[in-house]
């Protein structure tokens, strides 16, 4: 009986144990699955820890059948719904699809597109009809009608209402603006040059106007209208299974690409672009793409002056909206501490092949088809490199870690020499001075803030990292002189006997005797200062103002200034980063920690 209750007790304090880890894991689970969403993903109602699948997609454009979901209400009847609410709603709706006329729906899988515009449209008509319009109460239903259509509120039954009200809710603006919804598309747009001097070259006219040897090579997707007048055809195929078709969208031209990966897994579009100043003050490319959400490898190839260019890092297809890109050469801006908004071109080849003319530049967009794998670490690293882009990471990181090893360093030297001192050595007040120690735990860091600020600026060194290690090594860390005091005091007299024996003063047998003995202890408080050092917001923001002195904790901080929004998602980005070191460094010295605080008596 005892056995069995002994292995109760222990499976439920193992139960115990592991329930309270799922539940201070969970919040950094959701850190680091908000880190991999998109934003529109952060923005939707509901909790969802985890971020969507990505679908690479084998032919674009396309209906994504995820935009919309045609289900029921909670507060509508199953039975109404299914019965009769449900078939009503397919019909009234798919009445204003069959008025709607779209050229972009020709290509598109029908089954799929009426679903998604079924549903789009019944979340914008729940929207505009009142909630008394859905409900089985046939009063409600007449009182709902007389509000918005009084003139139909007295014909028929309750269900005759309902579907004259959803007739007149569902219009071709809404299935207009559903097909815009879960539309998705591959296009380039505008196409800006910068040079040397900042001045921006608008190209796109340019593009728009030029002609090319390869306009008939438009597959069937293009119409032959738009080929015909010659609208938008500068860029032309250079090789790959992708067809084009240029477009007016928003009273801007744009150059549709058409592609079917399940023929070939990469294809090329190029233009020749005539260059507004002389080729050595080009500086970069501002391109205009519209996204597709299929998550595919895009990067793009510049021959210009007999040289080629390739973009250093891909861009993914990754949202379903108008996105900037930008081209760069290499340049003085590469090391200025602004954010790094462009993807540089590396120079990768060269030869008579690539000289179009001093006037001519050749763009070249190579998309190529990524895997489901490939997807997700697309996905999963999207807002990562966006950090790295928005902020100087490496230097603020490398000014991070040099606060962390000084102050770390000079804590565990200047606490464990005091601690020695306060422990091992007879001097007269020791115990006095031991509790004006402890007595400054009690003052509030607040209180001391502006005239250390003061002291500091007299001395000189405001806006210098001083303020921010110094400390650290003038042993101002009570905590830790009185963890290490505690730990030392533990260590037995005859060592110290010993070591005098053999003739070493004070000083050496702190050294090679006390000190070897406080290694647990000096693990718990090497934790300590780094988390402390790592997570210091108060003391940069107070001491430092040259943004290249500024550590992780104030330096991703600027991810929320000077924003026209937040971008939750790279905050969480950024957070998960920072948070990284500190979790590696305690799996590490975990077993150090532990000892260390039950050897200083603090246990219990």
């Amino acid at each position: 009986m005892n056995r069995r209750l002994a292995h109760w007790q222990r499976t439920f304090l193992h139960a115990v144990l592991i329930g309270s880890s799922v539940a201070f894991l969970l919040p950094y689970v959701w850190l680091v699955g908000t880190s991999m969403k998109l934003d529109k993903e952060v923005q939707q109602l509901g909790f969802r820890i985890t971020p969507t699948q990505p679908r690479p997609r084998d032919v674009s454009p396309y209906v994504d059948p995820r935009t919309f979901a045609f289900e029921r209400p909670d507060d509508i009847d199953p039975q109404r719904w299914d019965g009769w609410l449900k078939p009503v709603l397919e019909q009234e709706i798919g009445r204003a699809i069959d008025e709607w006329r779209d050229p972009r729906a020709a290509p598109l899988d029908p089954d799929v597109l009426r679903g998604q515009l079924i549903a789009g449209v019944f979340h914008r008509v729940r929207a505009v009809l009142p909630a008394e319009t859905w409900s089985s109460d046939a009063e409600a239903v007449r009182a709902a009608a007389q509000r918005i259509a009084p003139e139909s509120a007295g014909r028929g039954d309750a269900n005759e209402i309902v579907r004259t009200m959803i007739r007149r809710a569902a219009s071709r603006e809404f299935v207009a603006e559903s097909f815009e919804r879960c539309y998705r598309e591959f296009a380039v747009g505008k196409v800006l040059m910068k040079d040397i001097d900042y001045r921006v070259h608008d190209l796109t006219p340019m593009v728009q106007d030029a002609t090319n040897k390869n306009a008939a090579q438009l597959l069937p997707h293009s119409r032959g209208s738009d080929q015909e007048q010659g609208a938008g055809v500068a860029w032309h195929v250079v090789e790959g299974p992708v067809g084009l078709e240029p477009r007016t969208e928003a009273e801007r031209t744009v150059t549709v690409l058409h592609y079917d990966f399940s023929r070939d897994d990469a294809f090329e579009v190029a233009a020749d672009l005539p260059l507004a100043v002389a080729w050595d003050r080009f500086k970069r490319l501002d391109i205009s793409f519209r996204r597709d959400e299929t998550w595919h490898e895009m990067r793009a190839l510049l021959e210009i002056n007999g040289v080629l260019y390739r973009s250093a890092a891909p861009r993914y297809l990754g949202e379903d909206t108008w996105w900037e890109a930008s081209f760069q050469l290499p340049g003085p801006d590469d090391q200025r501490l602004i954010p790094h908004r462009y993807v540089l071109l590396d120079r990768i080849d060269a030869g008579p092949r690539f000289d179009h003319g001093r006037d001519v530049l050749r763009l070249r967009i190579r998309l190529s088809r990524s895997s489901q794998p490939e997807a997700w670490w697309a996905k999963a690293s999207e807002n990562y490199r966006k950090v790295f882009e928005e902020v100087p990471f490496r230097q603020y990181l490398k000014t991070s870690v040099f606060l962390a090893i000084v102050n770390i360093l000079g804590n565990i030297l200047s606490c464990s020499m005091i601690a020695y001192a306060l422990a091992r050595l007879n001097w007269p007040g020791r115990g006095l001075c031991f509790y004006l120690v402890l007595a400054t735990l009690m003052i509030p860091p607040q209180i001391t803030m502006i005239p250390s600020f003061v002291i500091y600026r007299q001395l000189g060194l405001y806006n210098t990292l001083a303020p921010l290690w110094l400390p650290g090594c003038m042993a101002v860390n009570a905590f830790g002189i009185f963890l290490l005091r505690q730990a030392m005091k533990g260590i037995p007299r005859d060592l110290e006997d010993a070591a005098r024996i053999d003739g070493c003063g004070y000083f050496r047998t702190f050294w090679h005797v006390a000190l070897p003995e406080m290694k647990p202890t000096l693990a718990a408080i090497s934790i300590f200062t780094f988390m402390y050092v790592w997570n210091d917001f108060m003391g940069p923001l107070i001491y430092v103002n040259d943004q290249r002195l500024y550590p992780l904790a104030l330096g991703l901080f600027s991810l929320t200034v000077g924003k026209d929004g937040v971008m939750f998602t790279l905050i969480m980005a950024a957070a998960t980063i920072m948070t990284l070191p500190v979790i590696a460094l305690f799996f590490v010295a975990q077993r150090y920690f532990i000892q260390g605080v039950t050897m200083s008596g603090l246990k219990g």
